[in-house]
């Protein structure tokens, strides 16, 4: 791709300041770059003579605030959308060290409708990378396709270290394969929360684990109270069932 195709890229990304480095798009070409800064979402849309200069778009975001303890667990959503052609592969670049969960895909079927499906068994692990493949999903008529990963932090991960990932995906036109690593979004490593540093201990005892989702202890904001009732009440049931 073109220095004057990169620059079309960054000026038409509203939430990235500068294009990430390794960006392969159009003949392949690579141009370095400086990593963007961190945010919990970013989106770069771009366009090269494969698709007929219409626009195409990968965007990721982080879910919930951003920040994960040790141990912990945290997703991300990478998404891919454009003019209606096909795309075979998605691709989520995530930290060094972290552990593969869960794994799902949303794409829109040529009949039925979008919905998840649950692709951790077959999405390929390689490194820091998870790619779902396919045999061609339409991005026609609004359609996207999205990646929901989920990943098991390091134990030993750095409290105060903002974590960065990417994204790509190969759009089924000449020349679409399109990695965007890192892209500027990132995760802060934060302090375990007293639940989380109990639930550490517990295991330490052999107790068991206790789930608390993605590091939020109060829950949504529909409902502050149920996700600590549920908590103290994973506590109890694991201390009582180990103790039985």
């Amino acid at each position: 791709m073109s220095r004057r195709s990169l620059r079309h890229a960054v000026a038409t990304t509203t939430s990235l300041v500068l294009l990430a480095a390794g960006v392969t798009v159009g003949l392949g070409a690579s141009v370095a770059q400086a990593a963007p800064a961190c945010a919990l979402s970013q989106s770069v849309t771009d366009n090269w003579p494969g698709s007929v200069w219409t626009d195409y778009t990968v965007s990721k975001e982080v879910v919930g605030d951003g920040t994960v303890a040790p141990g912990q667990t945290v997703t991300y959503i990478t998404k891919v959308s454009g003019s209606g052609a096909l795309v075979n592969e998605i691709r989520d670049f995530h930290p060094a060290g972290f552990q593969l969960v869960k794994a799902r895909l949303n794409v829109k079927w040529l009949i039925g409708n979008q919905q998840w499906e649950d692709v951790t068994g077959t999405a390929v692990v390689n490194g820091t990378s998870v790619v779902a493949k396919g045999g061609g999903w339409t991005t026609a008529g609004g359609g996207v396709i999205a990646l929901e990963t989920t990943y098991k932090v390091p134990d030993n991960a750095t409290v105060g270290s903002k974590l960065d990932s990417g994204a790509g995906t190969n759009i089924v036109l000449a020349a679409g394969d399109w990695n965007i690593n890192p892209m500027g979004v990132c995760v802060t490593i934060r302090q375990p929360n007293p639940v989380e540093a109990g639930a550490g201990s517990l295991e330490d005892m052999g107790f068991g684990s206790v789930n608390t989702g993605s590091g939020q202890v109060f829950g949504s904001l529909t409902d502050p109270q149920g996700s600590m009732t549920n908590v103290i009440g994973g506590v109890l049931g694991n201390v009582i069932g180990n103790l039985s």
